[in-house]
């Protein structure tokens, strides 16, 4: 859409009480970019999940091996059988050969120990089990070379572009990559479509058969408010971790990979999850039912139509940028009957500093119909004088 500053009719005042009940909170806490945020990893991606934004990140497109973390997707795809009804909690799974001697992290699973769905669901996502996630994916496609297919596939609507898998359990293979952009947006999906079984990756410990593991993740002892998700290490890409925490209404997700030490990445993905939480706030703009402009139509029924956001919208801006926020209003330099409820005419974009920090498109908020012959003839008139 082309856009270009035009006159606007504003609503007496009503211009300056809606920007002033949607911005009032951010004015504060916008000034200078503040010091760049930095992290001891080859590459990282922190994002706000109420916002849908990510706040800070360092290489977040560049291709790793993604090791344990490729079992959030077989978590995915297993709790999406569970909940299509292709497979029980309490489902009893005796594993095959292949699974008892997955190499690696396992939680000791054979066939004279055979375990519940649910149990190998938590031994998966606790302890990084190599062999719970080979008996998932047999289990939910029959073979780990179909349920493969269907990681892919499940990517791909995802829109894991840079994302690869070879394997369920994410042993080193050539072609089974990811991005922590990738697995920022899996963690996200799996959050978001699973929210019941978020508890699942905030266990400490997991027992099973005797036998008690501790999890991989370490920050699960450490911070309450850290309820997941998944570390992994090979030796080409180093030591890796997607965590998530929740402190308030708010739900940050970490991705570090590259770290050269457990230490590195459990320090680094703690300073990363309190730095977003510390550094940026999360403001709401705007809401639907009020007019942010009223702009002229031609040749329609009505000589004017309200513009305004389509819903309220969620922006994470960094608390250390003082200064304010300046709105500026755009639409296009000649709107035309007829208009429909709901159609861009416009944008409001966000400055501070010289920078545009968000836009939004704004929307018509009533219908306009063509007006009758003699509006028309007036408005053709009109339009030819100017």
């Amino acid at each position: 859409m082309s856009h270009a500053t035009t006159p606007i009719r504003w609503p007496p005042g009503r211009l300056i009480a809606c920007l002033a009940a949607s911005l009032a909170l951010l004015l504060p806490a916008l000034a200078s970019a503040g010091a760049p945020v930095e992290a001891a990893a080859r590459g990282w991606l922190l994002y706000d999940m109420e916002a849908r934004q990510a706040l800070a990140s360092h290489n977040p497109e560049r291709r790793f091996e993604p090791a344990s973390l490729t079992k959030l997707m077989t978590a995915y795809l297993a709790l999406q059988a569970i909940e299509r009804g292709e497979l029980k909690r309490q489902q009893l799974i005796r594993p095959s050969a292949a699974a008892a001697r997955a190499a690696g992290a396992r939680m000791y699973i054979d066939e004279r120990h055979p375990a519940t769905v649910q149990q190998l669901l938590q031994g998966m996502v606790t302890v990084n089990a190599n062999d719970a996630a080979v008996a998932l994916a047999e289990t939910v496609a029959g073979s780990e070379a179909r349920f493969v297919e269907r990681m892919n596939q499940q990517a791909e609507r995802l829109g894991l572009s840079g994302t690869r898998f070879a394997n369920a359990s994410g042993r080193p293979e050539p072609q089974h990559h990811s991005t922590p952009r990738d697995m920022a947006r899996l963690a996200e999906a799996l959050l978001r479509d699973f929210p019941a079984d978020s508890k699942l990756f905030g266990a400490a410990r997991f027992t099973f058969n005797g036998l008690n593991h501790s999890a991989r993740n370490r920050l699960l002892q450490r911070d309450p408010t850290i309820d997941g998700l998944m570390t992994g290490h090979t030796p080409a890409s180093g030591y890796s971790i997607v965590a998530s925490a929740k402190r308030g209404e708010r739900r940050l997700v970490v991705v570090l990979a590259g770290a050269d030490t457990d230490r590195v990445r459990h320090s680094e993905a703690q300073r990363l999850l309190n730095l977003g939480f510390t550094r940026w706030e999360v403001m709401r703009v705007g809401g639907a039912g009020k007019d942010l402009a009223r702009v002229r139509v031609w040749k329609g029924d009505a000589r004017e139509v309200g513009l305004g956001l389509a819903g309220e919208t969620l922006l994470a801006v960094p608390r250390e940028r003082k200064g304010a926020i300046r709105p500026v209003i755009e639409v296009r330099g000649m709107v035309e009957a007829p208009v429909s409820t709901g159609q861009t005419l416009g944008r409001l974009r966000l400055i501070a500093g010289g920078q545009t920090l968000a836009e939004y498109p704004l929307v018509a908020r009533e219908p306009v119909a063509v007006g009758g012959f003699v509006r028309r003839m007036i408005d053709t008139a009109l339009l030819w004088l100017q």
